[in-house]
């Protein structure tokens, strides 16, 4: 599934059938009969044992939970997969401040549903969450910053890798969850951060970052996660992606370009390695090694800013809490301003 055709199709106006309520726009008390697309399913049992579905379903406008209670679980749990194209009918409620939908009926689409049109209101390329940037804009940029890497090794190591995986890099999230989680959206956050630490190390040279090892280090330090997560319209992880992990399947991938080319000090490599495996920042977050040098200082830096913006601009387009202060955000535990500046 081709991420630019989504999103050639998708800028500008939704043009979304009259049956269909984008997420973004759902209310309180409605009820809806529409086209979802399935992002996760997980069976759950009541405090009183009761079985329940736990579903969330996406649009290109967002996501929101849906419930489905004993009686619906039953008739419907083995009807659906994540990943499924779904017809849903059920009533939006509120709980804990957050919207949800009460499903009364949820059935996978056929397939001839989705290719001959016979479903009012479908259209693949409006149920997907994607980039609401031009992917081809995107993969451009990255590529022009990736031939201003010096020396000639390390940006052969770099130029090789993203062209070898181009196709899963212009399609693939950057995470199940929390940010950037939509097609496109690792192109995105790796285009995000390495901008960020080139311009840095062009406009801060008395620091010493060693620029073209810090901007390929930000380029390729969520290369494994292309191995990591599988199936970019509903992103789950892989077997590879549970037992091992991006940083790890990511160092592997870039020793092994790494390995025919002849390096100018053989220590450059190690030190690329060192970024992706150091990235996460600590060890309580999944860091393989805390950072070491000043490039993966600055690509853990940037990586955490890409993403925590992202969940907060996401969090703010979702909240529909009334005054200048969102709810609860779990992930940062706190509330984040959402008001409006006159005159900004």
């Amino acid at each position: 599934m081709s991420t630019e055709r989504f999103s050639d199709r998708i800028r500008g106006d939704i043009p979304y059938h009259l049956l269909h309520v984008p997420v973004s726009d759902l209310r309180e008390g409605a009820r809806v009969g529409q086209c979802f697309l399935v992002k996760k399913k997980a069976q759950r049992s009541t405090r009183t044992g009761d079985p329940y579905l736990e579903i969330l379903l996406a649009d290109r406008t967002g996501v929101v939970q849906a419930r489905a209670w004993a009686d619906a679980t039953q008739r419907y749990a083995s009807q659906f997969e994540e990943g499924d194209f779904v017809f849903v009918q059920a009533r939006v409620e509120t709980y804990r401040n957050a919207l949800q939908l009460i499903v009364e009926s949820i059935r996978r689409l056929t397939q001839e549903e989705q290719d001959g049109g016979k479903l009012p209101g479908f259209d693949a390329a409006l149920l997907v969450p994607t980039s609401e940037h031009n992917v081809d804009e995107m993969w451009s940029q990255l590529l022009a910053l990736a031939a201003t890497i010096e020396p000639d090794a390390l940006r052969s190591l770099t130029e090789s890798l993203l062209r070898k995986h181009a196709d899963a890099f212009r399609e693939a999230p950057a995470a199940v969850s929390n940010h950037h989680a939509y097609m496109g959206g690792l192109l995105e956050h790796t285009l995000e951060v390495a901008q960020g630490v080139a311009r840095f190390a062009d406009d801060q040279p008395s620091l010493g970052l060693r620029r073209g090892l810090v901007v390929s280090g930000a380029i390729l330090h969520d290369l494994g996660k292309l191995v990591e997560l599988e199936n970019p319209i509903a992103p789950r992880y892989s077997l590879e992606g549970q037992l091992i992990g991006h940083l790890l399947l990511g160092r592997d991938m870039v020793r092994e370009a790494a390995a025919p080319l002849t390096w100018p000090d053989p220590r450059l490599p190690l030190l690329l390695e060192h970024i992706l495996i150091a990235h996460h920042g600590e060890l309580e977050y999944a860091a393989a090694m805390v950072p070491k040098s000043p490039e993966a200082i600055a690509v853990y830096h940037f990586d955490n800013l890409s993403a925590k913006l992202n969940m907060i601009k996401t969090h703010i387009a979702s909240d529909s809490e009334e005054g200048d202060f969102t709810d609860w955000e779990r992930n940062m535990e706190r509330r984040f301003f959402k008001g409006t500046l006159a005159d900004a």
